[in-house]
This record gives C-alpha cells, sequence and structure tokens, in this order.
C-alpha cells in the first residue's frame, strides 16, 4: 500500500511539474482628467508570441456620462507606454504592453457600446476574449470626448 502511495504521489507531483504558469496581471490609467476630448487605453502584444494573452475583466468609470468603445486588432499603438502590475503570485514580467493615452489605430469593435451614467462603475467580463498573433495583436477602449474624468483598470493573464 505504501508503495502505491508514494507512486500516485509521485505522479502527481510530476503532472503539476508539467503544467503551464499561468501569470497574471493588472493596469489602471489612474484618473485621466479629459477636457472636451477622448482617451484610449490600450493592451498589445508582441507578433509571434510564445505566451496566450487571456483577458480577464475590465473596471470602467466616468465621473460625467461616457461612451466607451471597444476595439480589437487595431493598427499597433506606439505611445504612451503604461505599466503591467504584476499579481501574486506571479514574479514574471508581463510580455503584453501598456498603451495609456494610446494612438492604436481603427480596430474591429468589439462588444457593444458601454453607456455609463457619471459617477457609474461598470465591470467588462472579457474572459471570452484571447489575443491571437496578428500583427500585433491589441485590444482598446476608447472613451468619447467628455469634459470629466475616465478611469480603466484591465486584468488579463498569461498562459
Amino acid at each position: 500500500m505504501r508503495n502505491k502511495i508514494t507512486a500516485l504521489f509521485a505522479f502527481l507531483v510530476a503532472a503539476c511539474v508539467g503544467q503551464a504558469q499561468v501569470n497574471q496581471y493588472s493596469s489602471t490609467s489612474g484618473d485621466v482628467s479629459l477636457s472636451a476630448s477622448g482617451y484610449s487605453f490600450t493592451i498589445q502584444g508582441p507578433v509571434n508570441n510564445s505566451k496566450s494573452i487571456q483577458l480577464v475583466s475590465a473596471l470602467i468609470w466616468c465621473s460625467v456620462v461616457c461612451q466607451v468603445t471597444q476595439a480589437q486588432n487595431g493598427t499597433a499603438a506606439t505611445v504612451t507606454a503604461g505599466t503591467a502590475n504584476v499579481l501574486l503570485p506571479t514574479t514574471a514580467a508581463a510580455v503584453a504592453t501598456i498603451f495609456t493615452g494610446s494612438d492604436v489605430g481603427t480596430g474591429t469593435p468589439a462588444g457593444g457600446i458601454i453607456h455609463l451614467a457619471g459617477g457609474q462603475w461598470q465591470t467588462v467580463n472579457l474572459s471570452a476574449v484571447r489575443m491571437g498573433s496578428t500583427a500585433p495583436p491589441n485590444y482598446t477602449f476608447t472613451v468619447s470626448s467628455i469634459t470629466g474624468t475616465f478611469n480603466v483598470t484591465l486584468f488579463w493573464k498569461e498562459l
């Protein structure tokens, strides 16, 4: 019996060691003050990415009435790099790049327009969105022109 338990334990340890590490991250625009202008926030993966980028969710807020659109795979963003925050127990740096005040080009619409009342938070479930290896893959949130404050926080996994 002891040999069976030892063999089972060894099998389980080997199976766990062989599992791919799932790394978890977040990033936020912070509170962005806008004056009759819009704003885009983009997550972008590298071309030929060795990891799969699985979006999880986003929290979106506007201090005034606003509309937020979502788009995927626009022309590559190049400015302004944001910060990808490592979430425990992850220790590896993210392969995805964040762009705040993004210059991403027009992409394919993804999801509907999110209409927010002033001061309203909206959670967006993005668990069905897995970024591929197009040139390069990206996903963008854009707030319409407002005079007020906008905030988006994004959560994702890299598998």
